[in-house]
């Protein structure tokens, strides 16, 4: 979830919106200075320092620009994700890139002005994803294509709904039509949303009743069907992490795990889960914290900045980073000792890419823990 600044938000807001679900800032650059951008990131490197009930765990914040293709603006390493406005071909996008070098290796999500752009096929392909909003046409009947095009790409794609926050709090039965806003997101695959809030105070009553909405709909949903109608269509023959994350998705399906596991160091193969509908929570444990915070894009992805120190053995290494995330879970309530999990892992540290998986117990894996063995 990403949410738009707000000129009144400080650190504890900021805090106050974490907390409730938001994981992404967005500062929109074609509207504020770099003095107001500032400002936003001083408040976010507040809410960072203020000491958290879960001090172990750090689950990093990300930062989002809003810029013009026409207008670029360079920005410090603090910044993970730019939100590109005003780009309506390849090209155009290319000599974007040419001209500044900096933010052409940076993650770009594209925001067109209309989706009857010719090369939108290739567009999508060479940037990191898509933002749509209501002003393109109607979820159902204008998306569907571009939709197809975003998931076949494996390109995450989000939602803006600039009212959707308002709506909320000025109708009548607003609970109630949130839940059907919801549903058309989750049935049309979108990974995430924009909100904008022109208040005052923080959305926290929307935020949480979004999330709330989001999590009894997917646990209501055929999440059989959702895997098959995601696997079946595919061509052969599949790239071997994409495959691997296949698997471990239905392996997870089947045993009825309750969330996946996944080390990563660039985030693809956290990516690559995302994409191969996981029935779970997907729990991405990196040492990489801009890694970190750009896995906030995809959906189902929890990722957690693990900054232990490096163990000996590739084993004792990743059972120290399962027992991290475990215990995690579990003070969240997302585990408990007779739940399932599904490990996802390179079978050795040199690999390229996750190439294994294990279904494990948590309390097999606290007792290897505790007595000093291997997984």
């Amino acid at each position: 979830m990403i949410l738009s600044e707000n000129e009144s938000y400080d650190g504890y807001d900021i805090r106050a919106l974490v907390s409730a679900g938001v994981n992404i800032i967005n500062v929109d650059m074609t509207i504020h200075d770099k003095g107001f951008f500032q400002k936003i990131k001083n408040d976010i490197d507040f809410f960072e320092k203020i000491p958290d009930n879960v001090s172990s765990v750090y689950i990093p914040i990300a930062l989002s620009v809003t810029m013009s293709a026409n207008n670029p603006i360079d920005f410090d390493e603090r910044v993970d994700i730019i939100i590109l406005k005003d780009v309506t071909s390849t090209d155009q996008l290319r000599e974007f890139k040419k001209q500044n070098k900096k933010l052409s290796s940076m993650t770009i999500l594209l925001w067109p002005p209309y989706l009857g752009i010719v090369d939108l096929n290739e567009l999508i392909k060479i940037s990191s994803g898509l933002i749509l909003d209501p002003s393109m046409g109607d979820v159902f009947d204008v998306y569907y294509n571009v939709l197809k095009l975003c998931k076949d790409a494996r390109k995450p794609v989000f939602y803006m709904d600039p009212f959707i926050v308002e709506d909320y709090y000025e109708g009548p039965s607003n609970d109630r039509e949130l839940l059907i806003q919801v549903r058309k997101l989750i049935v049309n695959r979108f990974d995430g949303v924009i909100l904008k809030n022109r208040g005052n105070r923080p959305p926290i009553e929307f935020i949480q009743s979004f999330i709330r909405a989001t999590e009894v709909l997917e646990k209501n949903s055929n999440l059989m069907a959702d895997y098959f109608n995601k696997s079946f269509p595919l061509l052969l023959p599949v790239l071997q992490p994409y495959s691997v994350a296949l698997s471990a998705s239905i392996a997870a399906l089947t045993c009825g795990a309750r969330a996946i596991f996944v080390f990563t160091s660039t985030g693809s193969s956290a990516k690559d889960l995302s994409c191969s509908s996981p029935p779970c929570r997907v729990i991405a444990i990196t040492r990489n914290e801009k890694t970190a915070r750009k896995m906030h894009l995809y959906r189902k992805i929890m990722p957690l900045l693990y900054q232990e120190k490096r163990l000996g053995s590739w084993q004792e290494e990743r059972l120290a980073r399962t027992v991290f995330g475990v215990k995690f879970c579990i003070k969240c309530g997302l585990l408990d000792y007779k739940a399932k999990l599904v490990v996802l892992a390179p079978t050795d540290q040199g690999a390229a890419y996750c190439n294994s998986f294990q279904i494990l117990n948590v309390s097999y894996i606290m007792n290897s823990y505790l007595c000093g063995a291997g997984m």
